[in-house]
């Protein structure tokens, strides 16, 4: 197997992982913080926090970063358009992470259970939401021109 071929399966796994992750997240996750009660909700919030490194924060910012690599070793088919695209919707996803939601989810871990902040968590949620889910369509996208015959 080329190495840029590979590079595009890694980017796929990851890409595809973190796909379901977040559609998990947005459907089950941030609306079961709901249903936590009051007295529980820091020490619950702080589990959630320190457990989530190696399963969602790691693979999460893999995937609004791989895509610039991606445009330096993946494979020469692709036009550049989609890889610049596919960047473009990893850096959405980060700049939602970094200025909307772990603002929100310091807020839950000071103070405490807040509908407010869980709902703009959940709202604000949509558009990273969103830009992984393109990634994975550009990622089904990408894998068609490697194994689609050149004519």
């Amino acid at each position: 197997m080329e190495p840029a071929n590979f590079v595009l399966l890694l980017w796929t796994a990851l890409v595809l992982y973190c796909f379901g992750q977040i559609w998990f997240v947005q459907i089950v996750v941030y609306p079961l913080f709901r249903m936590v009660g009051e007295r529980d909700y820091v020490t619950y919030h702080h589990f959630y926090a320190s457990h989530i490194p190696l399963p969602v924060i790691l693979p999460g910012f893999s995937c609004f970063l791989f895509p610039l690599a991606l445009i330096f070793w993946g494979p020469q088919a692709i036009p550049a358009w989609v890889y610049w695209l596919n960047v473009a919707a990893g850096l959405v996803g980060l700049a939602v992470t970094l200025f909307l939601e772990i603002p929100r989810h310091a807020l839950l871990e000071k103070h405490g259970k807040d509908f407010q902040v869980i709902g703009e968590l959940i709202r604000y949620n949509w558009p990273r939401t969103a830009s992984i889910s393109l990634q994975a369509l550009l990622a089904a996208v990408m894998l068609t021109y490697i194994v689609t015959p050149v004519s």
